[in-house]
């Protein structure tokens, strides 16, 4: 299910264009041969239904002018059951996109979503993104969606050049919030903001992605030595800003930079290796920047292609997360050849953890991996106290999230100890429950401090402590 909805969130990404363009939307059931194709609106009324062949003579019909030969790419795509599909190109004097992507049915075989749009503007590189819509509510730039769906474009375009996106994160801005309250720092993302607007300035696209998160699209920045300038002006300015402001902390700030297309073919690959620059970044101590460089951060970024040309592990290593989170359901769960060791190795090398911790039947059984070795002994298991005091912490997900143990209230005082005394910065418990009732944990732990837990890795990961829970009570 969780496919499909990723699937039809892609293709909202160009219902922008409603006021620019002709939409018509359709469906292909690869396996039926059954494509329907639908008037964009409420009501969605079918325009066509019938075999792929049928609808490509009908539009072959219609054509005044010789057939577009990317066009008869997009008809081999869809004859061929491709995953995905996307291209854009000229017509008519006119500017023409399509998109689909494929979903795995429910009963059984493929299913294509799909949208064919015909614009009467030169195409998504004209959008301005000026509406209040597209704006922040609180700071002077874009939101979460305006600027993921800008960076997305920009790196889809046939001639994209090199850009840069980079992610910007305050350090210890909880503690701005919890020592000063939410009001100041709300002044303090305004001025922030406003640092990384000169900064960037006609260089690049700023938006907000979360929290005291700000992504940067860079515009017409060749190389790192054009971009250095830009994050120095914003680390320097930030800390000369709030140097000596904060008691008993200092309020600086982290970035992560990778390039399209050097670093990423896509903006999921380089916004993952700009995401773990800026983890990266805060492991070293904060307030610095980091801009990817093979031959300095490969092991870091480690991915399915680098690992392949290293001594085969019994294990898949990759930081393709959704697939470690199929191959745990397929290897680990249904067909049981994947072993505990391998199954935790995988996930905790995807996901940079300095501990994974299952603890079930009240402490009595478990396992534990670290990336030194794995073991079962009691004081590597037994040592949280397991009652109603603990289970109470957990939420309705069944989650208990501490985003950094040194902010932890004095309630929770006993866990801080024991996390403290392990060296864990940064931890994510998932309550495992037996006929309703707590029985145990999953530990997911980090030696490195971020402000937060992404959303990304609270739904991976609980997934993940799922899948554990069933292997354990199925």
């Amino acid at each position: 299910m969780a496919v499909m909805e990723q699937a039809l969130q892609e293709l909202e990404d160009v219902k922008r264009f409603l006021e620019l363009a002709d939409i018509r939307e359709f469906t292909y059931d690869v396996d039926k041969d059954l494509l329907e194709n639908f008037r964009y609106g409420k009501k969605r009324e079918v325009s066509f239904c019938g075999t792929l062949d049928e609808w490509f003579e009908n539009y072959k019909k219609r054509e005044t002018v010789n057939l577009n030969p990317k066009f008869l790419d997009f008809y081999l795509a869809l004859k061929r059951g491709d995953d995905s599909f996307q291209q854009q190109y000229d017509y008519k004097g006119l500017w023409r996109s399509v998109k689909f992507s494929a979903t795995e049915k429910p009963e059984g075989g493929k299913k294509i979503y799909g949208i064919l749009m015909t614009g009467h503007l030169a195409g998504p590189r004209e959008i301005q993104y000026q509406r209040a819509t597209d704006k922040d509510s609180m700071l002077n730039m874009l939101n979460k969606r305006a600027i993921t769906e800008y960076a997305k474009r920009t790196l889809e375009k046939e001639d994209c050049p090199t850009t840069y996106l980079v992610i910007f994160d305050l350090d210890y801005f909880k503690l701005v919030n919890d020592t000063y309250g939410h009001l100041y720092g709300d002044e303090v993302l305004v001025t922030v903001a406003d640092i990384i607007n000169k900064a960037v300035g006609e260089h690049g696209v700023v938006g907000r992605i979360g929290g005291d998160e700000i992504l940067i699209v860079t515009k017409g920045v060749a190389d790192k030595a054009e971009l250095r300038p830009i994050l120095r002006e914003i680390r320097m300015t930030v800390e000369e800003t709030y140097r000596n402001r904060m008691s008993g902390f200092a309020l600086t700030c982290c970035m992560g930079a990778a390039a399209y297309p050097d670093h990423g073919k896509s903006y999921t690959e380089v916004m993952e290796i700009a995401d773990k620059m800026l983890y990266l970044a805060k492991e070293k101590g904060r307030n610095r920047y980091l801009i990817y460089t093979p031959e300095l951060h490969r092991d870091v970024i480690m991915t399915a292609k680098d690992a392949s040309r290293l001594p085969s592990p019994a294990f898949p290593m990759t930081f393709d997360k959704l697939g470690i989170i199929q191959y745990m359901m397929d290897d680990y769960l249904k067909r049981g050849t994947s072993s505990n060791e391998a199954a935790f190795t995988n996930v905790g090398n995807a996901f940079q953890l300095s501990e994974i911790l299952i603890v079930y039947e009240n402490g009595r059984n478990g396992f534990q991996w670290t990336p030194e070795k794995t073991s079962h002994a009691e004081e590597d298991l037994a040592w949280l106290t397991l009652d109603e005091s603990f289970y109470s912490r957990f939420d309705n997900n069944n989650l208990y999230v501490i985003d950094g143990v040194p902010l932890m209230e004095d309630n929770q005082k006993d866990v801080r100890e024991k996390l403290t005394e392990r060296k864990i910065e940064t931890a994510l418990f998932y309550k495992l429950r037996n006929k309703g009732e707590g029985v145990g944990y999953v530990l997911f732990a980090k030696k490195i401090q971020r402000q937060k837990w992404s959303e990304y890795e609270l739904l991976a990961l609980s997934t993940i402590a799922k899948i554990f829970e069933m292997s354990v009570y199925k």
